[in-house]
């Protein structure tokens, strides 16, 4: 039913419960997994962005400290464990797989025998991270080995019998003492829940590589991982008899990501039965985790194999798209825990790297920014995450802004505040069935939109009912305003690849497309979709995200959302001046918070005495003597009355001002703005303002001389860096400042795909300069 895409990792260590009777004993080697942990860390404040990226370089540089001069890292139990989880820790951070300390580690990998299932399956993991190419062999041969020995069972053990151990030194490593081979080869073959979730971690990574993996090993470990579950949802190390008591939190979240790996690869040849079933299993384990979650033990074993719990709940909370377990925020507590409980050298334990390594792995693995949400709702919402998996994957670093490490998705709940609908500038509403929703979440779907989110309405499967109540609801959101084609030279069609128009539908606000119809449905096309040779459907998935995202960088993970307010509707300050913004018949208001955010600034910044709230007038209606200035923005042609246009020029000629901007650079309201004025003042041509204006000079304001424009300005005007604003004169004096590219785009912070405007620091000075100059002649 789902897929994982995010590469994972893990360790060479046994994970075994402590429990009298068993064959094998943990002594040494188990009693160091028993470390301290920061067990105050959950209280801790919330984690910024910049610890967390601080925490990371200094666990990347406390690991690269820690090799061996022979460019390996120490063992723990067998040969090149340590090394391969290292390495793949230090690639999923950032570091380049030719930086020295991992390229002399995949060198060591490449020598190391495939005779452990824990050490087999993280060289697949770390060479299929590092380069799928380079070590295509050596990641057949790890795949090839783990499926060759897979047990009947589905599951599998630790592999070959170590020479040593073979030999009769299995009592220095603290086992208990055995008879004879035959019964120290079945401790290694019997199989566990630790060893079988790396050998699919392993597989899993291999497969997305290029390796070839039989389908059958896969149906063998989904068929032993449901089996295993325990009453109560949970999983153990051993399955020996239904015993709920055996399972504990880190092999339960390792159990839950099993088995999403496994329904990704079996999901185009299994029955409707098969997955109801694993869905079933799935959504019991998840709640298992819920009701159990704690990040001051690992649930059901106290202080043991604390780091294989997080890394493992990191695992699980990415592969279901979890924002939450329960209540809790499990990205945010983890990221509490490590960045307070880090120690000076950048380490976490007590001189064990592997455990250093799964730290690092969740930090890095676990802060990549949110691009799509998926909307939760009462009725049948699409649960099967393969679609968002796929996309997020095929999209990997191409989008999210510079040196971001990929995109992420998760589920969002409806009652969640609004601060969390916006950490995603996509939410994806998908499913079967009349679309439901509570009403009192309704309010925060029109928020959502309104402060600049993107929301796709996706029918699954193309489903009728779904896709009606779609239109309903956005028209009961925004009367008036209709879902219409879009249109089939619209970026979402171009941006970044041309594809086939796919029906879609879109309810145009202010500069965009905000609200999209798929009546045939996006998610199976990304679904059956590969990321490595992607379709139509994924193509027009990540030009959906360049648009949603303006081709700009997604937020910190961490970061607060930051909400865009309008002023309170209450009288303005005694002596404060207002501003008048023109309501005419086009869409005379289509970014409502650009400028009372620039009017709020002012009487900080500059002592200006201005109502940050702006007016909306009617030109024939208001007294407009009681405005010193007018603002007028549009996108597309517009026209006034006859008694409009008369009181506005009367309005001019008297000496009031005008402001007016095409938002986005839109060239229907720049015509008909131009025509406007020539028809109003013949003898008056609007005409650029030379390079000595006050506007310009620093009289008012800060001088301005150079300016930066948006890239689609930058595509066809190579090298514009000046400042293009046109102005009007009326008995010698500016009355009329216009410009014919957006400068509100720039105000509200809400960037937007395509728009022909000036960047946000300029646009703010430009602006800025404009009111004082109004306001003070």
């Amino acid at each position: 039913m789902s897929v994982h895409r995010a590469r994972t990792g893990g360790t060479s260590c046994r994970e075994r419960p402590v429990k009298r009777g068993r064959t094998l004993l943990l002594s040494a080697i188990a009693g160091a997994l028993f470390t301290a942990f920061p067990l105050a860390a959950p209280a801790a404040e919330e984690s910024t962005g910049r610890q967390v990226r601080m925490a990371i370089l200094r666990a990347v540089e406390h690991l690269k400290r820690s090799r061996k001069t022979d460019g390996t890292w120490p063992d723990y139990a067998r040969e090149g464990g340590v090394t391969a989880l290292v390495s793949y820790a230090l690639i999923q951070a950032g570091v380049a797989p030719d930086d020295e300390a991992v390229a002399a580690g995949l060198e060591a990998l490449r020598k190391t025998p495939n005779e452990a299932t824990y050490v087999v399956a993280l060289k697949a993991m770390a060479f299929s991270a590092a380069n799928p190419v380079r070590f295509r062999e050596e990641i057949q041969a790890s795949a090839d080995w783990l499926a060759q020995t897979q047990q009947a069972t589905g599951g599998w053990g630790y592999g070959l019998v170590p020479e040593a151990e073979r030999a009769g030194a299995a009592m220095a490593r603290g086992w208990r003492r055995v008879q004879d081979e035959a019964q120290l080869q079945s401790i290694y073959q019997r199989t566990d829940a630790s060893n079988t979730q790396f050998a699919v971690l392993g597989l899993a990574e291999a497969q997305r590589a290029g390796a070839h993996v039989p389908a059958d090993v896969w149906r063998k470990a989904d068929r032993h991982f449901r089996a295993t579950q325990l009453p109560g949802g949970g999983w153990g190390y051993i399955y020996q008899k239904p015993d709920p008591n055996e399972a504990y939190g880190s092999m339960t979240a390792a159990a839950v990501a099993s088995l999403f790996l496994c329904a990704e690869r079996l999901a185009p040849q299994e029955t409707s039965e098969t997955r109801a079933e694993r869905s079933r299993i799935i959504e019991q384990g998840i709640e298992w985790i819920a009701q159990r979650y704690s990040l001051r033990e690992n649930p059901g074993r106290g202080a043991a194999w604390y780091y294989f719990w997080l890394y493992s709940l990191e695992r699980a909370g990415v592969t279901s798209g979890q924002r939450t377990f329960g209540t809790h925020d499990w990205f945010r507590e983890g990221t509490a825990v490590l960045v307070s409980g880090q120690k000076a050298d950048g380490s976490w334990s007590s001189g064990h790297l592997y455990e250093d390594a799964l730290g690092l792995l969740f930090l890095a693995k676990g802060y990549k920014p949110l691009l799509v949400q998926r909307l939760e709702w009462p009725g049948a919402w699409r649960r099967d995450p393969r679609d968002l998996e796929h996309l997020v994957a095929f999209l990997g670093t191409r989008v999210g802004g510079p040196g971001a490490p990929g995109v992420a998705w998760r589920t969002l709940a409806p009652q969640s505040p609004i601060e969390d609908w916006l950490a995603a500038p996509i939410l994806h509403v998908t499913g079967r069935g009349a679309l439901e929703m509570l009403a009192a979440d309704l309010p925060k779907v029109r928020q959502y939109v309104e402060q600049g989110g993107l929301i796709l309405f996706d029918p699954e499967g193309g489903d009728k009912a779904f896709a009606d109540s779609a239109r309903r609801l956005a028209g009961d959101l925004w009367p008036g305003a209709t879902m219409e084609p879009l249109p089939s030279n619209h970026p979402i069609y171009a941006a970044m690849h041309s594809v086939p128009a796919a029906g879609l539908e879109s309810l145009r606000l202010g500069c965009r497309a905000a609200v999209l119809l798929a009546p045939n449905g996006l998610a199976d096309g990304w679904a059956a979709g590969d990321p490595d040779r992607p379709n139509d459907a994924l193509r027009l998935g990540e030009n959906l995200a360049v648009y949603a995202t303006g081709n700009n960088a997604l937020p910190d993970r961490l970061a607060e959302a930051r909400l865009l307010q309008m002023p309170a509707d209450e009288p303005p300050p005694r002596g404060a001046l207002r501003i008048g913004q023109v309501q005419h018949n086009g869409d005379w208001q289509p970014r409502p918070f650009a400028l009372p955010a620039l009017l709020e600034q002012l009487p900080k910044a500059q002592g200006v005495s201005v109502w940050s709230r702006p007016v909306p007038i009617r030109l024939a209606e208001a007294d407009l003597g009681e405005f010193p200035v007018l603002y007028m923005v549009g996108h597309y042609s517009f026209t006034l009355a006859p008694e409009e246009r008369e009181a506005l020029k009367a309005y001019l000629d008297r000496g009031g001002f005008l402001f007016a901007e095409a938002c986005c650079g839109r060239e229907a309201f720049d015509q008909a703005f131009r025509a406007l004025m020539a028809d109003l003042f013949p003898d008056s041509p609007l005409e650029e303002l030379p390079a000595d204006h006050p506007i310009y000079s620093g009289t008012v304001g800060t001088k301005i001389d150079r300016v930066a424009y948006a890239p689609a300005v930058q595509a066809e005007s190579p090298g514009l860096d000046r400042p293009a604003l046109f102005g009007l004169k009326r008995d010698g004096h500016t009355v009329v400042i216009y410009s014919p590219y957006g400068i509100g785009v720039g105000l509200d912070g809400l960037r937007t795909w395509g728009a022909r405007c000036l960047e946000p620091d300029d646009a703010k000075r430009l602006a800025t300069n404009i009111l004082l100059y109004a306001l003070s002649n």
